[in-house]
């Protein structure tokens, strides 16, 4: 039975296979306890179980499951529909134990914000699809609605929350009905009986399919996505997935700035350049790549530790401008080089990521309509100052901010006079100070230029 999908165990069941059962409640029951328990606040705790929770939203489960009620497509919506089940009996328990107007002293907030429920495991897909969705709901409340539904889950009662917002008791229950409806409808949006009447998402350029991959761990989260690392389901690859925010998937320039971060990627192919594998599509229709993983860290990351040695900093430049020359060759710009883009592998090899503000420049594939963006700091002053489109040139101030900031472990935003531990302080200042001249017509012409004034410097602090 375990190695049965969850549509076919659900089928077998359905079949009057009782093995299946319990194949289905081995399979989800600490995960769908350990989504409970992150729900309750430590007072309610004591008059709360999150296992008896759980066993009562089984039941429901199965009982409606023998009569043929459910239908899944994949195995994620199994478990969104068993976490809505439990979310559904947790509510009403804590509806039922907090409906007396009894005076419990306050609870801390439960948390319907975190990204991903602490399990003994690391949470797949599905739970952070299902919390995310509650984040989403839960921002689109009224103000109201939001007091009135945290502050039930806190174990408030309803004549404590009328108070608080100043409303009658019968207001105050029909804004918390509603904020739970709300949430039940987004929740069930992906149950198995709606999800089966929406059309597949067909998209030729999203070739790869979301069930070929498993998702392992949130690696990180920013302002357009998140990134996981992820196993490839046939050979058990490690592989990286960047997620476009669902937040965002309806943004239609967000997601064409996504898809178009894929394509570029795509026709670039160097060893300090990120690999792409491809584009994909959720069941939702939100858009992923797929990338290879990188085992080490960020150099922003490595820079809270300190700043780096002259010789160590001018090693990782150079793989930068490497990439960078790999990627002007092909027409293209990077825009947002910066410590937290740039990964340093276990093995030492540097690698440039993010080209999610990457500018073609190359002949008539130039866009002029493209979205323009960039960190500060680390952004040419005259795409700052919107003077001009971004030109290599953008780059090579970027490259002399990121030399800057890793031989003194400062921000761009505190330039001073450089500090090279003795090592050809001069050429140092004098290579950065050539990368950020205002005039771009000051700067390096190519990263190639300035490879060369970068092994000038590595000779000389070898014979100093």
């Amino acid at each position: 039975m375990w190695t049965m999908n969850s549509q076919e165990l659900l089928k077998a069941y359905q079949q009057g296979h009782s093995e299946a059962a319990t194949a289905i409640f081995d399979r989800y029951v600490a995960r769908l306890i350990a989504l409970a328990r992150n729900r309750i606040g430590p007072k309610l705790r004591r008059r709360l179980d999150a296992e008896d929770v759980v066993q009562s939203a089984y039941r429901s489960f199965f009982l409606h499951a023998k009569d043929d009620e459910y239908r899944v497509a994949n195995s994620g919506e199994l478990w969104r529909l068993l976490a809505s089940i439990t979310l559904n009996k947790l509510y009403g328990q804590i509806e039922k134990h907090t409906a007396a107007k009894r005076n419990f002293d306050r609870e801390e907030p439960i948390d319907l914000l975190v990204e991903d429920a602490k399990t003994p495991e690391p949470s797949p897909a599905e739970v952070i699809a299902i919390l995310e969705e509650t984040h989403l709901v839960i921002g689109g409340l009224l103000s109201d609605e939001q007091t009135v539904l945290i502050s039930r889950l806190q174990g408030q009662s309803i004549e404590e929350i009328s108070q608080l917002i100043g409303k009658s008791e019968r207001t105050t229950r029909r804004l918390l009905a509603e904020a739970k409806r709300q949430i039940e409808q987004r929740l069930m949006s992906d149950d198995p009986k709606i999800a089966k009447q929406r059309p597949p998402v067909i998209d030729p350029e999203a070739t790869l399919h979301y069930s070929d991959y498993t998702l392992d761990k949130l690696l990180g989260s920013g302002g357009m996505g998140k990134v996981f690392r992820a196993r490839e389901a046939i050979t058990g690859k490690k592989v990286a997935i960047k997620a476009l925010h669902k937040a965002r998937q309806s943004d239609h320039r967000a997601v064409a700035q996504f898809v178009k971060e894929a394509q570029i990627l795509a026709k670039l192919s160097h060893p300090n350049i990120v690999g792409v594998k491809g584009l994909g599509r959720f069941p939702g229709g939100g858009y992923f790549i797929v990338m290879d993983f990188v085992d080490g860290v960020d150099l922003q990351s490595r820079l809270k530790h300190g700043p780096l040695r002259l010789s160590e900093a001018t090693r990782i430049v150079r793989q930068v401008a490497n990439a960078v020359q790999h990627a002007h060759d092909q027409g293209i710009v990077h825009c947002d080089l910066k410590p937290g883009n740039i990964l340093l592998h276990k093995n030492g090899l540097v690698i440039v990521t993010d080209f999610g503000f990457a500018y073609i420049v190359a002949g008539e594939r130039a866009m002029s309509g493209q979205h323009i963006g960039g960190t500060e700091g680390y952004i040419a002053p005259e795409i700052l100052l919107q003077r001009s489109l971004p030109t290599p040139a953008a780059d090579m101030y970027a490259l002399g901010m990121l030399l800057w900031s890793l031989v003194t472990g400062k921000s761009p935003n505190d330039l001073i006079c450089l500090d090279t531990k003795g090592s050809s302080p001069d050429k140092a200042t004098s290579i950065c100070l050539r990368c950020i001249a205002e005039d771009v017509r000051e700067r390096y012409s190519s990263p190639s230029e300035l490879l060369q004034d970068l092994d000038y410097l590595d000779q000389d602090s070898k014979k100093s």
